[in-house]
């Protein structure tokens, strides 16, 4: 199956997320109402509710589908067809951000670990790229709500992006000499 991505891909995309959003939030409040989770997971911090998703991921998904086709019209040649490669990191980071999830709820210092070994994945693969930070906060909406996803994962982004493009720089340059 070859994707084109262009703006009526955005738009059918982002508008499947929207509704996978919105049967999320009716999930929830027919199971009692819509949750709101603590930040950081601790009491003591304040709750953000999951209602935020429908405004925030659907907004944050147009973005990094935005960042995914400059990429491809900066590349050598102009490619407009999503790449296996691409499709391989979005699946990789939905199946990591389940098993993160699944975890956190049923074996919550697991979790910890699987994160700790992503940042020596960072020194070798390109994991800060937008496929692979929308594949991870869709599949974490659904245990943790649309927003906390969103802002550990951009934080894991940041760290990702520092360690392979200076970090691994650096190590390589200190290999070499």
């Amino acid at each position: 199956m070859k994707v084109i991505l262009n703006t009526r891909t955005k738009i059918l995309i982002t508008t499947i997320v929207a509704v996978f959003v919105l049967g999320i939030l009716i999930l929830e409040h027919f199971r009692g109402g819509v949750i709101s989770h603590h930040l950081l997971a601790k009491e003591d911090m304040p709750k953000i509710s999951n209602w935020w998703g429908i405004l925030i991921v659907p907004l944050v998904s147009w973005a990094l589908l935005t960042l995914i086709q400059k990429r491809h019209k900066r590349s050598a040649n102009h490619q407009k067809m999503v790449s296996k490669q691409e499709i391989y990191g979005f699946i990789g980071a939905f199946i990591f951000g389940i098993i993160i999830t699944v975890l956190f709820y049923n074996a919550p210092e697991l979790p910890g670990y699987l994160l700790l070994m992503t940042f020596v994945v960072a020194l070798f693969l390109p994991i800060d790229r937008p496929e692979y930070y929308l594949g991870f906060i869709l599949s974490m909406t659904y245990g943790f709500g649309g927003i906390l996803p969103v802002l550990f994962g951009l934080g894991l982004m940041a760290v990702y992006t520092i360690e392979y493009r200076y970090i691994r720089k650096g190590l390589l340059e200190g290999l070499r000499s």
